[in-house]
């Protein structure tokens, strides 16, 4: 019998106050594949099953069981009552190895569509003199409310941290504790999606949801409750209440974008985590890294990209098998002109809610420029935040804002210039360059993104100045835990996803599928099928790693 395996994933960074929490927990299954010169054969091994919050990952052989019953029995029941399944369903889901934080979900959901249903009942309240005013104490006590929740639990110890510092400086004794719980798994995703509840019945936007248990199902359904996409009550709530038919093309559409989604995660994410954690978590590697960091560097933009999209098409792909539409979370956004552009492409569900909900409140672009400036750089400051309790997550977020602010200024001062000396703008040339500056700028971001420390950091950035271009010559480039094998599998893994990724411009690959031979469709399938099985989770000297954004 083997042994348990380690994850070699990415060692995500928690509050500095603790050490980072182990991703090991011991698996449903675990499929072997050993492969030499002569053959290659599959080992099957069952592993004894403990609950935590790792044990209902969308690319586990659980939640696959999981997710195969629960779809089967969503169809026998009459179709006014599938919703009640889902309710129970993704309750159980969310208290696998959650138990103890469903309250602070029930609490979540209770707090927004009471407060909710308060504002669209102060509305229409004649006998309420003040009605506006009225209405806008009960969002700013149910937004306070529930981002104080967030705050309390994700930064709490950080902010501990930082004053103990501060404390230290002036020689007073520090803080002598910290809170030592667990942070509730997707606590950062279904409250922006309840928030989206109550400020869209103040905005009037939507009427309010009179059946709490159909809000709740709202805020907790199973595809999305861990890590998204961030769903609005506006597009959410209306699909609770249709009568969802069997429609077999939606089906096999929406079981084409998971399979994707396992490809993605699995065959290319969970590849690419080897080589960073042995990069970016070795200070004695990356100091002197020189090519090694650059290709870690490349490597981690790639990285987060295949975990989280892979992780928003399975997500996607489940909704759409249940009959429910969630929104698109990437499109394309490395393949992006601008600065601008890659934010309008990246987490698209999580920027538009910062946009909607943060930025144009501030103001948006229809003020000053100076406070047009601070407004941008507001909304990064909070979406490093949001990430996490990190100084590196917070540089992270202002750096893509400068970005932005250094765009803008320079639009307006070439673009006279370059009308004068007629650029050709849209050439494949000068659309190449920008496409690269923009994947070279959020590359080196993501340094910081994905550092433990702003020391580490600075060392990797410094690393990358090691002139070493011998390693390109010789074997040293597979002493990063990818061998040859592995390097040409996931360069033909990145072929075939860009070669989508092109495909898509100009429609949906599911409609292009549609119209091909049904031996075509079912070759492309078995082949993806076999693809994720034989070289991904289980292929060659490759272990799981968890989903990069349930830790946020």
């Amino acid at each position: 019998m083997y042994n348990n395996l380690n994850r070699i994933g990415l060692t995500l960074k928690s509050d500095p106050m603790k050490p980072h929490m182990a991703l090991a927990v011991q698996r449903i299954c675990t499929f072997n594949i050993s492969l030499n010169s002569q053959k290659a054969f599959l080992k099957f091994e069952l592993l004894h099953y403990l609950p935590s919050e790792n044990s209902m990952q969308l690319t586990s052989f659980l939640f696959l069981l999981f997710f195969l019953v629960v779809s089967s029995i969503y169809y026998l029941f009459p179709s006014k009552y599938r919703w009640i399944w889902l309710l129970l369903v993704s309750y159980c889901f969310y208290g696998i190895g959650n138990i103890n934080s469903v309250g602070l979900l029930i609490l979540v959901t209770v707090t927004t569509w009471y407060g909710g249903n308060l504002i669209a009942g102060a509305r229409h309240n004649h006998r309420i003199r003040n009605s506006s005013a009225h209405q806008k104490i009960i969002l700013a006590a149910c937004v306070l409310l529930n981002i104080g929740i967030l705050v309390f639990y994700k930064y709490s110890n950080f902010a501990i941290y930082n004053l103990n510092r501060i404390l230290r400086i002036g020689q007073i004794p520090p803080i002598q504790f910290t809170f030592n719980w667990i942070m509730p798994i997707g606590i950062s995703f279904f409250i922006l999606q309840a928030l989206t509840y109550p400020i869209d019945i103040y905005r009037g936007k939507i009427n309010p949801e009179k059946n709490p248990l159909k809000y709740a199902l709202f805020v907790s359904f199973f595809p999305q409750i861990l890590s998204g996409p961030i769903g609005r009550a506006k597009n959410m709530l209306p699909q609770i209440s249709t009568n969802h038919q069997f429609d077999f093309d939606r089906i096999k559409h929406g079981m084409w974008r998971m399979l994707w989604g396992f490809f993605q995660k699995m065959v290319i994410g969970d590849r690419l985590s080897i080589f960073i954690a042995s990069v970016f978590d070795d200070p004695v590697v990356f100091q002197h890294g020189g090519i090694i960091n650059w290709i870690a560097m490349v490597f981690f933009g790639l990285q987060i990209y295949y975990d989280f999209a892979g992780y928003s098409n399975i997500a996607i792909g489940a909704a759409q098998i249940l009959g429910y539409s969630i929104p698109v979370n990437f499109l394309r956004p490395y393949f992006s002109k601008s600065v601008t552009e890659f934010w309008k492409r990246w987490h698209i569900s999580l920027t538009s809610w910062f946009r909607d909900y943060l930025y144009i409140p501030l103001g948006g672009n229809r003020v000053g420029k100076i406070r047009h400036a601070a407004n941008i750089l507001i909304v990064f400051l909070v979406s490093g935040l949001w990430h996490g309790a990190n100084w590196t997550f917070i540089i992270w977020g202002l750096l893509n804002g400068f970005y932005q602010l250094i765009e803008l200024s320079l639009k307006s001062v070439l673009k006279p210039i370059i009308g004068q000396r007629s650029f050709q703008l849209n050439s494949f040339g000068w659309k190449s360059l920008r496409v690269v500056m923009v994947f070279f700028l959020t590359d080196f971001a993501w340094i910081f993104f994905r550092s433990n420390t702003i020391h580490d950091a600075f060392g990797f950035i410094k690393g990358l100045f090691y002139f070493n271009p011998q390693i390109l010559l010789d074997d040293q480039l597979y002493q990063y835990g990818l061998t040859r094998i592995n390097m040409q599998i996931l360069l033909i893994a990145l072929v075939i996803s860009v070669t989508v990724s092109w495909l898509q411009r100009s429609g949906s690959i599911c409609e292009k599928m549609d119209r091909q031979p049904f031996w075509f469709r079912w070759a492309v399938i078995l082949t993806g099928i076999f693809a994720i099985l034989l070289l991904g989770i289980y292929g060659p000297n490759v272990d799981t790693s968890q989903f990069i954004y349930t830790k946020f």
